[in-house]
């Protein structure tokens, strides 16, 4: 009764995951977008970040933000 049967499994678990992905990074390059997915810990400067890089870039690139922080909207509109 306490036989352990290992099974293997030769699919990743991300298989869909990566296929959107792919799809997505094809038709944003397609489309002539860069796109950059920030993340890290409060406080680590992220904000201040994308805000110093929009004050250099914007008179040579079209910027544009998603902002998707579950706790507030803070960080939204100061950028």
């Amino acid at each position: 009764m306490n036989d352990v049967r290992v099974i293997e499994i030769k699919k990743s678990v991300y298989e869909s995951n990566d296929r959107q992905a792919l799809l997505l990074r094809n038709r944003l390059k397609e489309d002539g977008i860069f796109l950059l997915n920030l993340m890290s810990s409060p406080g680590s400067g992220k904000t201040t970040t994308v805000m110093r890089t929009i004050e250099e870039l914007k008179s040579e690139l079209e910027i544009g933000v998603v902002e998707a922080d579950i706790d507030s909207a803070v960080d939204a509109e100061t950028v």
